[in-house]
């Protein structure tokens, strides 16, 4: 028995699929299969029941499954006290960010950091917010920078950081007469979105499921534009091209203000506001160095905040 075959067995449950966890994990399906039979091999019971629906922990799996998370965070534990052993020897500090949050937070996070904490590396990933609910629980990242609607209390422990407003999103050049009309607003009516094709991320995603609790509760539908691809810089370059709108906090999209090749006005009536979260493992207590730098993104966010850039209510 090895971490590796633990990690494989813990994601599979989680995904209920053996196929799921491979594209999770990045990992060919076979080497899964064969590492969970060697597991329960090893282990000298079934740990999956196997179907045509996909797959179950048994109920000896169930009594593993706990036990084996327990072994992965004790390892994850053992080695952060390991690594703080020395505090001059370089700390590589894992970080899983939505693409919005990274547009605005990558650039200054390096920066404070090689400032105030030059013994901390960091590594930074981006990915929906459903990959990096899966990559915090698999130890893979040490913070998630998330929303409050891919927060689980199973596994998370948050930290708030921000309420984000959030807003309609246009092309400046756009050619399109409706969109020109919109550029001369600053803030615009909920029901008022109903009357344009907006591109909007399936509802696996957490500013898919957003939008869709702004549509319950207001019993305003949306017409999703069916040509959205899911991709940040996809949707950014549509709009800029005037091929559609979409809805986005300023971190996405500050840059582009600023060099006027889009106008952002705010969803008012009601006023759309999201909050961001600083995200660990709860089963994974954060080091020093987690904390420290949990610190230093909280006053980067502020600082943000202050500019104009990153526009919400701090937390």
């Amino acid at each position: 028995m090895n971490t590796k075959q633990l990690e494989y067995f813990l994601t599979t449950v989680r995904k209920q699929s053996i196929a799921a966890a491979a594209r999770e994990m990045d990992v060919a399906q076979p080497a899964i299969s064969q590492q969970i039979s060697n597991l329960e091999r090893s282990m000298g019971v079934p740990l999956l029941i196997r179907d045509f629906r996909g797959v179950s922990p048994t109920v000896a799996g169930e009594i593993f499954a706990e036990h084996a998370q327990n072994i992965l965070s004790e390892v994850s534990i053992a080695k952060s006290k390991l690594s703080e052993l020395s505090s001059e020897q370089k700390i590589e500090i894992k970080i899983g960010m939505m693409p919005s949050i990274c547009n605005a937070m990558s650039m200054p996070l390096i920066d404070e950091l090689g400032e105030d904490f030059p013994n901390i590396s960091i590594d930074i990933s981006t990915g929906p917010s459903y990959s990096l609910s899966g990559w915090l629980q698999a130890n893979k990242i040490d913070i998630a920078l998330t929303y409050e609607q891919a927060f689980s209390s199973d596994f998370m422990v948050a930290t708030p950081l921000l309420e984000e407003f959030m807003y309609l999103v246009v092309g400046i050049d756009s050619p399109r007469t409706e969109y020109k009309s919109l550029i001369e607003k600053e803030t615009i009516p909920f029901w008022a979105l109903s009357e344009h094709k907006i591109l909007i991320p399936s509802r696996r995603d957490a500013l898919g499921k957003f939008i869709e609790k702004y549509e319950i509760d207001t019993g305003v539908k949306l017409v999703h534009d069916p040509s959205y691809t899911g991709h940040l810089m996809t949707g950014l370059r549509q709009v800029m091209m005037g091929k559609g709108l979409t809805i986005l906090p300023s971190a996405a999209t500050y840059h582009l203000e600023e060099k006027s090749l889009i106008k952002s006005i705010k969803i008012v009536e009601p006023e759309m506001r999201r909050r961001v979260l600083a995200i660990t493992n709860k089963n994974h207590p954060p080091s020093k160095n987690v904390t420290n730098v949990i610190r230093v993104i909280k006053h980067i966010v502020k600082l943000l905040n202050k500019s104009g850039q990153w526009r919400g209510d701090l937390c």
